[in-house]
């Protein structure tokens, strides 16, 4: 490869640049025309062909100095790079753009929802009586798998609750199923993980602290309802969760799950998780609802004890997924570490070496 730096360099001088500039502008132009005119060569090929050339360029104008080699391999580097940094560049503008609409198409899809239910239901209501009440069951159960999705989790839990309350001729035990029932809809909507899990949780707890500060007398039966039925359907969501990892075809099992180490991580805790939740709405609450939540799960006992239980379970399978993923990944991660682990290590010895130099010349220089 030749640069043809001279021909930039003299170049640059008839337009009136002094010597240095010149140099600087020869080179400059040089190896931009050299990086793109081979746009199909590694980064590595293409560096040590053009550096070869610098070398003997260089060498051949008297030029070869320290200061003017370190200036042509940071234009190198800038050359190269600069496509990559753009485009970093415009990614970023991209990410942000997609972000406003996902929020918008968010809206767009809860919205969409409320009108083909509003739709079903409509159409439901021309039926005769018989067809109807199947229709109105059939479309109830449907909505609550999409609870989360339409945004109205507060909303239904405190529908649900306040129905539990007026209608039910046992309360706690009506609250404790409906709540298992929209919370396991709920969690079930979506991939597993503390954070959402902190969210939905949160949410349902929150809601009913509000109406048994609301309702006093029925503070205790609300509280106790809530967190044995969020109880019960951690459960049967992580339960669920065993069984799709365990049997389901290999892309849905692999598509209930993005981070193996945090799915993990979580489920050796769920029963803290639940706990730690619990006691963060305890806080945000007043005394005498935070202590009934307290003393709730303290009470639950040996239930934790099976949340616990088909944690563990659900560990074990997660876990032999990740062996198999682990292998198939081993090899590369290897190579890619080993890399970077020679990377720094030169550049390391290079630093190294270039601070005894300095240190060397301050002493000659000290010495004169």
């Amino acid at each position: 490869m030749e640069l043809e730096i001279t021909l930039y360099y003299e170049k640059a001088l008839r337009s009136g640049k002094d010597e240095e500039a010149a140099l600087k502008e020869g080179i400059a132009k040089a190896i931009e025309t050299a990086v793109h005119t081979h746009p199909g060569m590694s980064p590595q090929s293409l560096s040590e062909s053009i550096a070869a050339s610098l070398h003997r360029e260089l060498t051949q104008m008297g030029a070869a100095r320290e200061e003017i080699l370190q200036y042509a391999f940071e234009t190198l580097v800038d050359t190269v790079q600069k496509p990559k940094e753009k485009e970093i560049e415009r990614l970023i503008v991209e990410i942000d753009r997609l972000q406003r609409h996902l929020s918008t198409e968010e809206e767009e899809l809860q919205r969409s929802l409320r009108e083909l239910f509003n739709g079903i239901e409509t159409a439901g209501a021309k039926l005769v009586s018989h067809d109807r009440k199947i229709w109105q069951e059939a479309l109830e159960n449907t909505e609550l798998e999409h609870v989360e999705g339409l945004g109205i989790l507060n909303e239904t839990v405190e529908a649900a609750l306040v129905a539990a309350l007026e209608e039910a001729e046992t309360v706690e035990s009506s609250i404790r199923e409906v709540i298992r029932q929209i919370t396991h809809k709920a969690l079930s909507e979506g991939l597993l993980s503390a954070a959402r899990i902190r969210a939905i949780l949160g949410t349902i707890l929150m809601k009913a602290s509000e109406l048994a500060e609301a309702t006093p007398t029925n503070a205790e039966t609300i509280i106790r309802g809530t967190v044995y039925g969020i109880n019960d359907a951690l459960i049967a969501t992580v339960r669920q969760l065993k069984e799709q990892l365990q049997f389901a075809p290999e892309e849905i099992r692999l598509g209930h799950v993005t981070n193996w180490d945090e799915l993990v991580a979580m489920l050796s805790r769920s029963d803290e998780l639940y706990r730690e939740i619990i006691d963060h709405v305890a806080s945000k609450s007043s005394p005498f609802i935070g202590k009934i939540l307290k003393e709730s799960a303290d009470i639950l006992g040996d239930q934790f004890a099976e949340l616990k239980r088909i944690s563990a379970e659900t560990i074990d399978v997660a876990k032999q997924k990740m062996a198999t993923l682990a292998k198939e990944a081993a090899l590369k991660g290897a190579e890619i570490k080993d890399q970077l682990t020679a990377e720094a290590k030169k550049l390391g010895t290079k630093a190294w070496k270039k601070a005894l130099e300095m240190a060397e010349a301050y002493k000659k220089k000290g010495g004169k």
